[in-house]
């Protein structure tokens, strides 16, 4: 058999049990069937010992959080021993994959009719951020994405938006909806005071404009807080 003779081999790295080696379960049992500690030890090496001891250490320094993981820096990841500027690439650039896969799961979906499809479509893009971002998304009369533009990137409190530039979009792609998102860091939903003036800023904006304002969603890893559905718009 294919994989038996490939799992024969014997060369200087693998000192593991063939079915503790992340590679023979991938290859037997399915990628689903692998841990964290496996996959990242495919990611960073071969299916020895050391990739393994490296994974797990990588895992410790973010408490077994892989949203930690994703956001390190690649000198953060550094202080692993034999974690070198490659291996830390590589890790950075297998979870900006997950993320963009995510990000593109979502932007499959037919509409953005309500805030809960609103917060599936933010998530992936703001569940690890460690700033506010506002984000504005342009819909047409079926509540169809035309386009998400991102308004601005702020500090850990709060985030200027340019109202202009959210309705210079809307009519350059012809938008009839639109629906304003931003992220609290923090992980609380309250909306403070400039969310409330945020908000009611954009409803007079799109009135004037004769654009309907859908909502304005607060995003959290896990929750969110809609001033539609709170029955504020």
């Amino acid at each position: 058999m294919y994989y038996s003779k490939l799992f024969n081999m014997k060369d200087n790295f693998c000192d593991l049990l063939m079915e503790e080696r992340p590679d023979f379960k991938l290859l037997n049992n399915g990628v689903e069937s692998m841990t964290n500690v496996d996959l990242i030890s495919l990611i960073i090496g071969k299916s020895d010992t050391n990739s393994m001891r490296q994974a797990r250490q990588l895992l410790n320094i973010c408490d077994g959080n892989l949203k930690a993981l994703a956001i390190k820096r690649t000198e953060e990841l550094e202080v692993v021993q034999g974690i070198d500027r490659a291996k830390a690439m590589a890790i950075l650039a297998s979870t900006e994959l997950g993320r963009r896969l995510f990000s593109e799961s979502a932007k499959e979906r037919k509409e953005i009719d309500s805030a809960t499809a609103i917060y599936n479509f933010m998530h992936p893009k703001m569940f690890d951020l460690e700033e506010e971002e506002a984000w504005v998304l342009l819909l047409n009369n079926n509540y169809k994405l035309l386009k998400a533009v991102k308004l601005s990137h702020g500090g850990l409190t709060e985030t200027s938006v340019d109202i202009r530039v959210a309705i210079k979009a809307a009519c350059m792609n012809n938008a009839t909806v639109m629906a304003l998102s931003h992220n609290h860091p923090s992980g609380s939903i309250r909306p403070s005071r400039q969310d409330d003036q945020l908000t009611e800023r954009f409803r007079k904006a799109c009135d004037m404009m004769r654009i309907f304002f859908l909502d304005h969603v607060i995003v959290t890893d896990g929750k969110y807080y809609s001033y539609r559905e709170q029955g504020r718009i």
